[in-house]
């Protein structure tokens, strides 16, 4: 299989997992996940990241309670899952100067790496999802998360223990324009 066909399969196959098996995820798998994810790109090359690997049950059963009040049952499945991700990120000096330009490319270096944890994840046969409606303060407490650094997602991850048919996604035609947004011009081309 070609690269293009093998990185195609990946993205089209993944999907969000949460119901897992009631097994470990294995330390060489992990070891794997962490590896994709230290591997992404980032501003200025500041790999602004650090992930808190959580496997004590009773931990992620707090986590899995870690929402906002009223909102519990959303992520209330996370208990069962054998490992979740903390995904944190600090500001350096090149997302503050970002920022006062008005730009947030902080997010945009969380999310490159935080998706390649998942792909990495779904490419070793095992699931994930990523939950961003979480209390910050309460997971910030449950791991040790230091003032200086912000939770992006927590990330539950084990091996399926379903299989999720495809969501529906737009059409290709929609979800682009060609040279200024709402042109349709060269369109039937591309499509």
């Amino acid at each position: 299989m070609d690269r293009w066909s093998a990185f195609f399969e990946l993205v089209e196959t993944r999907r969000s997992i949460r119901r897992f098996e009631d097994k470990e995820v294995e330390e060489e798998k992990i070891t794997k996940i962490l590896e994709a994810l230290r591997l992404a790109p980032s501003s200025s090359n500041s790999q602004p990241w650090h992930v808190v690997v959580v496997r004590d049950k009773e931990v992620i059963s707090a986590l899995s309670k870690a929402a906002p009040l009223g909102s519990r049952f959303v992520i209330s499945w996370m208990s069962g899952a054998p490992l979740v991700f903390v995904l944190t990120v600090r500001r350096k000096l090149t997302h503050r100067v970002a920022h006062v330009f008005g730009h947030s490319n902080l997010w945009l270096d969380a999310g490159i790496a935080g998706e390649h944890l998942v792909l990495a994840a779904h490419a070793l046969g095992l699931g994930t999802c990523w939950i961003g409606w979480f209390n910050e303060k309460k997971v910030r407490e449950l791991v040790d998360i230091p003032r200086s650094y912000e939770v992006v997602a927590l990330i539950p991850c084990g091996y399926p223990a379903e299989e999720p048919e495809p969501r529906t996604r737009k059409n290709l035609n929609q979800i682009y324009s060609i040279e200024r947004f709402g042109t349709s011009e060269g369109m039937d081309e591309i499509s």
